[in-house]
């Protein structure tokens, strides 16, 4: 049981002071007002109140990065298609240090105040393969906590980030090949069931060829004057229809197409960005655009599809902001056009320690600080699905931060994180 002298339950609802009931890593309740009752057993035992523990500060819930390089030792060198990797089947058990790597970036990422991540099949190729979001555990580990995604990369390679090793276009005729390969099972199931009724007439003209034309038909007076190669010809047996071959990197995305996975493209460039919006359109895709330097000008467009935006918090890797290019500029575009923002690492290692600066920046530039909160806490929840993380409520995870001072984005005030057991 936590008091605290005050709490952030969401970006636009603070209460004063603050009771914070914990049990096995959640949220059991929250309240202006000390909830605790003594409680008695089956036996009439009285047992007393929890203790209460009393902070100095303000409680927020942890921050949720969108987009993260989080992955298993080894992953990325594991053999078979990048296209069809799936995270989930490299994820250490449960056990103390099931996974070095993960655990130090965990570490390091509840130290910087993060609740919950996206765990990354990868980079700088056109199709990655599948992510997943995930929670942490007691023992530092990531543990998958909802619907895994589909993740693309438009205009990438390593090193370079504008060198277009792929297009927007690519990706965009990869769908429409999975969507014809789909219709032409749909024919492939037609025409198996017309092969039957085919192959009877076939049959039938068959047979009255044989009557007419086979050893035992009675002879024509003129068939000694005609040539052989006049002579009449048997139908030819229809085809049995072939079935369309399949193909994995197809089949993950025709179940984009179903609404099985989310779809994650990492694309900059306003005419990929383009391309990448009438794929959604077209196919009906529920989508997320990650980086997105010029999304900013599309803001009607997003905000029309109801397309998230996650920006990176790292520094530009644009080779210098050119006059109103800034984050912040971008940002607020984005923000005042409607379309909702995530601010996240940005598929970085250690780039966690950035959220709350890049945040500050934001505010001191003249940024609403509720909704900078929102772009680091409820709106990346609601990208990945984590209806658990983002705000302070009952059944919420109790992974908090604890800060003094006005807000979590003043630079110098302390903040400590609530690791839950």
């Amino acid at each position: 049981m936590i008091q605290a002298e005050s709490a952030w339950i969401s970006p636009e609802k603070k209460i004063s002071p603050a009771f914070i009931k914990i049990s096995s890593g959640r949220i059991a309740w929250i309240s202006t007002s000390d909830q605790r009752r003594e409680s008695t057993n089956l036996l009439g035992v009285k047992s007393g109140k929890d203790a209460l523990i009393k902070v100095k500060g303000s409680i927020a819930p942890g921050i949720v990065d969108a987009w993260t390089s989080f992955a298993p030792q080894g992953y990325a060198g594991e053999r078979g298609s990048s296209a069809q990797r799936d995270v989930r089947d490299s994820l250490p058990i449960q056990v103390e240090m099931g996974d070095s790597q993960l655990y130090s970036q965990v570490i390091a990422a509840r130290e910087a105040g993060v609740a919950a991540v996206y765990l990354s099949p990868g980079w700088s190729q056109l199709r990655l393969g599948v992510g997943s979001p995930a929670e942490f555990t007691k023992l530092d580990l990531p543990l998958v906590v909802a619907t895994p995604m589909l993740d693309f990369a438009v205009g990438l390679s390593s090193g370079d980030l504008f060198s277009a090793t792929y297009n927007a276009e690519e990706l965009y005729d990869a769908f429409v090949e999975a969507q014809d390969w789909r219709d032409s099972f749909d024919d492939f199931d037609e025409k198996t069931e017309e092969f039957p009724e085919k192959l009877e007439k076939y049959q039938e003209k068959l047979q009255k060829f044989i009557d007419e034309h086979g050893p035992d038909a009675p002879e024509k007076e003129d068939a000694d004057e005609k040539d052989e190669k006049d002579a009449p010809k048997p139908p030819k047996r229809p085809k049995s229809p072939s079935a369309p071959e399949v193909d994995g990197n197809r089949e993950l995305l025709l179940a984009a197409i179903d609404g099985k996975y989310k779809v994650r493209v990492q694309v900059e460039r306003l005419a990929d960005l383009k391309i990448v919006l009438k794929i959604q359109d077209q196919f009906a895709l529920d989508m997320v655009i990650l980086g997105g330097f010029e999304a900013d000008l599309l803001t009607d467009e997003l905000r029309l599809a109801k397309v998230p935006v996650v920006l990176a918090a790292t520094p530009s890797h644009h080779g210098g902001d050119a006059e109103g290019r800034d984050f912040y500029s971008r940002y607020q575009r984005l923000i005042e056009g409607g379309v909702q923002v995530a601010i996240a690492s940005g598929g970085a290692d250690g780039h966690q320690m950035m959220l709350l600066t890049r945040a500050g920046d934001l505010i001191a530039h003249g940024a609403d600080a509720s909704t900078v909160w929102a772009s680091l806490t409820t709106v990346p929840a609601a990208v990945l699905g984590l209806s658990d993380y983002g705000s302070l409520s009952r059944g919420s995870s109790a992974t908090m931060l604890l800060f003094e001072g006005n807000s979590p984005f003043d630079a110098s005030a302390i903040f400590k994180v609530h690791k839950p057991k």
